[in-house]
């Protein structure tokens, strides 16, 4: 080690605290990066997992394939694995059954491995003549045994009443009449098979399957033809889509004999859906340029703040012949050696964080649905990004001061000339500063027109703060109404409706209502109908929808009238006043969020309307008399509020589809004058704190066959458990932003402060008292705060609106400015920076005033 470099070690031992707060502030970047890496793998990893487990391990597959083709796709350089199977057909099990079948189908060991075959007794087949069983048989009364051997007459299904003939999939539920079963097996041929084992329910076989899977072994070598071909490729990318027709073209084979994992190919970002990836890409490149960002400032600000004491460290080098390079050097050698310090600690405080945060979701993901868990997955090139990326940063972050250090001569660097130059026109202040707020005010303004350099950094460290914490803030709410906008509109846990002629649930109403365990209950009447607005107030999703191209006036209107008591509920929920009962009084529901005929996510105004205007329409009918649609009445709806909430219930959005709330009142007068009542239908929504319980007693009414019940608790706490873990990772990110921007401005002020120690040690030698002292301390943090928001504001919503922007090949809504966040960090702004100049300066209250004035070091 030559002697500069010793040199730059002991200075940096001498100078402990700016060490400390450097190490401490790689620390906090480095396991950002790893934490965000570690996470981005760990989910990745999860999703494929995941995937595997219900579709298969393959990424695309071929139908009805020759030998001569199937040599053709292995001879693919990128083919890594090809998965054959055979189906054999069905064979009639017991007219009792659940399922009335066996569904036979061989696959070779490949196949088997790429399905997730899952053995769990016994062993699996090795020849045509042997079978595995699914566990699930044991359902049935069938006395299928290992060992047994079992005759079959196994054909294909084919629908009695159906006009195409043709054979029917397994996952083709059973064709049932008022005369039993309408379906019937053909082209029946015997088969001999000897029972080896049983496999856990296959994934290719659906609740509502016709048949259970017997499934035995194909030899590849012994075909000539094969029904299905699962090609499994080595390297995944864009390109496989293009691949894949020219296969199809060289081949001779069919668009409709291919087929692609597509759920698969999604997790790695490779899908047919451009747009969405594009969307996630934008997105995942945005929130890497923030972190990057945010790490270089972070690690730059505590080189750069103390460039003023660094010359002068490297000018008394220079004076002693130190040369260029050896200053410039020794500045990188500084910064290498905090990097080997912070880097390992950094890793490794990463991991621990993410590991933790991930060991908690988990089981709210497995609540969410996923057949897979979720684990820290830890690879080399999480390490290496790790590591590359902070010396990259580090090093970037001092080659500056480095650089500008080794240009400045011996005695500028000694007598801080470079960083200090004043005149009189430079520090000159508005004179109304000090009538206004006193000389300490004047004070702090010249202090930070005289010390420029630390100043800029000090407001250019602030202005990073506040993009930092608007950026990612809004990253997150873009996240969580990206989530929002795919949700469908279902805020309830149970339904009943009722199609029945008599309407008779209207009578079981008060019993339910007062049942135990029921959170909210909304019953009312619908009617959906077909009805023709003036092209003037169409919206404009409404007029380019290819629905309604040829009349952008046409929409489907689904009217719901709720009850009174309901209908004020929801009055004020959405603070809107109540109107004249002598009127047809109506809510649209105007903003709501569905996917267009392009394949994006939008939210967007439903008509051109405002509140006090009224909505036209006539409803449009069938005439079983006449045979064709008609149109009746002409309402006049009075629109006494436009609101994006819907009432408790079931509400499917489309870009023709309005949602018109009245009162029950109003609803019933409608339907007296209109052939169309006899299509209304009563239905009630509730929520619960125990829907199972619930269920069980309203199938206890012993209401008629016309009323239906459906619980969907189960889904919509799968939901709701992903919304919770989302929320987790969000505002996880949003605290750990949060902590590297209070640090950024800790470490900045702080050091910057105690760089400052020998001229506030000036200023009390020559009368300033402690509390002027504290009101030009508290100016200077309003001179800082200000001039950071003059600056960060502006480039925050710019950034905000670039996110915006890689959102519109998905998604398509308005952009909001989040006023909520920007008043945080104006507010906080002030009080951190205030913070921490008054805890800086706490320090110095101790510090004797002759001493201060000949210390060298902080």
């Amino acid at each position: 080690m030559n002697i500069v470099n010793k040199v730059t070690l002991r200075h940096l031992k001498e100078n402990k605290r700016r060490t400390l707060v450097t190490i401490f502030g790689v620390v906090i970047s480095v396991a950002m990066i790893t934490a965000v890496a570690a996470l981005g793998a760990s989910i990745i990893d999860m999703q494929q997992r995941d995937v595997i487990s219900y579709r298969g391990d393959w990424h695309y597959a071929v139908e009805d394939v020759d030998k001569e083709q199937l040599k053709a796709i292995q001879a693919e350089e990128n083919t890594a694995s090809i998965g054959l199977m055979e189906e054999l057909g069905f064979a009639p099990l017991s007219d009792q059954s659940m399922k009335r079948y066996l569904y036979v189908r061989s696959m070779d060991e490949t196949a088997m491995k790429q399905m997730q075959v899952e053995l769990t007794e016994g062993r699996l087949p090795r020849n045509d003549n042997e079978v595995v069983i699914s566990e699930a048989l044991k359902k049935e009364d069938v006395d299928y045994q290992i060992g047994d051997t079992i005759e079959l007459d196994i054909g294909q299904r084919y629908a009695l009443n159906e006009e195409e003939d043709r054979p029917l999939a397994l996952d083709e539920s059973l064709y049932e009449g008022e005369n039993g079963l309408e379906e019937e097996l053909r082209d029946q041929e015997e088969h001999s098979f000897t029972i080896v084992g049983e496999i856990a329910e296959p994934i290719w076989e659906p609740a509502w399957a016709a048949g259970y899977t017997v499934l035995s072994y194909t030899d590849g070598l012994a075909l000539t033809e094969f029904d299905q071909a699962y090609v499994k490729v080595n390297e995944l990318n864009s390109t496989l889509f293009d691949d894949l027709e020219k296969l199809r073209e060289d081949l001779g084979i069919e668009v409709t004999e291919t087929a692609t994992n597509t759920d698969l190919l999604d997790t790695h970002l490779i899908s047919l859906n451009g747009g969405m990836v594009a969307a996630l890409s934008g997105l995942l490149t945005v929130i890497i340029v923030i972190i990057m960002v945010g790490s270089i400032v972070l690690i730059y600000n505590a080189f750069a703040i103390s460039v003023s004491e660094r010359s002068r460290y490297l000018g008394m080098l220079s004076s002693v012949g130190a040369t260029k390079r050896q200053k410039r050097n020794s500045v990188l050698f500084e910064g290498f050696i905090i990097g080997l310090i912070s880097i390992p600690v950094g890793i490794g405080a990463g991991l621990l964080g993410i590991g933790i945060t991930l060991h908690f979701i988990s089981g709210m993901l497995a609540g969410a649905g996923f057949n897979s868990d979720i684990h820290l997955v830890v690879t080399p090139s999480i390490f290496i990004i790790a590591i590359v990326v902070s010396l990259l940063t580090i090093m970037i972050s001092a080659w500056i001061p480095a650089v500008r250090a080794s240009k400045i001569t011996a005695i500028d660097a000694i007598r801080q000339a470079k960083d200090i130059k004043l005149t009189k026109k430079k520090i000159k202040t508005n004179r109304f500063v000090q009538k206004l707020f006193g000389y300490e005010a004047e004070i702090a303004l010249k202090n930070l027109k005289r010390n420029k350099k630390r100043y800029h950094v000090t407001v250019f460290s602030l202005m990073i703060s506040i993009i930092l914490f608007l950026s990612v803030t809004f990253f997150t709410d873009t996240l969580t109404r990206s989530f929002e906008l795919q949700s469908e509109e279902m805020n309830y846990d149970i339904s009943v409706q009722d199609n029945s002629v008599d309407k008779e649930l209207a009578d079981f109403y008060p019993e339910i209502e007062n049942m135990d365990n029921i959170k909210e209950v909304n019953m009312y009447q619908q009617i959906k109908s077909g009805a023709q607005l003036p092209e003037k107030i169409a919206g404009e999703e409404g007029s380019d929808s290819e629905m309604v191209d040829e009349n952008p006036g046409n929409y489907t209107i689904q009217l719901i009238g709720l009850s009174p008591e309901d209908w004020g509920d929801y009055l004020r929920d959405n603070n809107i006043s109540a109107a004249s009962d002598e009127n047809l009084s109506a809510v649209l529901v105007n903003n709501v969020s569905y996917r267009n005929h392009e394949n994006k996510y939008v939210e967007a105004e439903m008509l051109d309307v405002e509140e006090g205007d009224s909505l036209p329409f006539q409803f449009e009918y069938f005439d079983e008399e006449k045979g064709d649609l008609q149109l009746a009445g002409e309402e006049e709806l009075e629109l006494i509020g436009l609101t994006d909430n819907f009432p408790l219930g079931e509400f499917y959005p489309s870009s023709n589809t309005l949602f018109v709330i009245v009162n029950e009142n109003t609803f019933d007068d409608i339907m007296e004058r209109t052939p169309a009542s006899q299509y209304a239908s009563s239905e009630l929504y509730l929520t619960s704190d125990d829907a199972n319980q619930v269920q069980e007693e309203l199938e206890a009414l012993e209401m008629s066959n016309g009323i239906e019940i459906r619980n969907i608790y189960e889904f919509q706490q799968q939901d709701r458990q992903l919304v919770l873990a989302l929320s987790i990772f969000i505002y996880g990110f949003i605290t750990l932003i949060t902590l590297i921007s209070i640090a950024n401005i800790f470490n900045t002020v702080s050091t910057s402060v105690a760089l400052r120690k020998r001229e506030f040690a000036t200023l009390k030698s020559i009368g300033m008292t402690p509390k002027g002292f504290n009101k030009m301390i508290r100016f200077e943090s309003l001179f800082y705060g200000m001039k950071s928001l003059i600056y960060g504001l502006p480039i925050s919503f710019v950034v905000m609106y670039w996110i915006h922007l890689q959102t519109r090949n998905a998604f398509e809504y308005p952009f909001q400015l989040p006023w909520l966040y920007i008043g945080i960090v104006i507010l906080a702004v002030f009080i951190i920076v205030g913070a921490a100049m008054l805890y800086s300066t706490s320090k110095l209250k101790k510090d004797n005033i002759v001493d201060t004035l000949r210390q060298e070091n902080i």
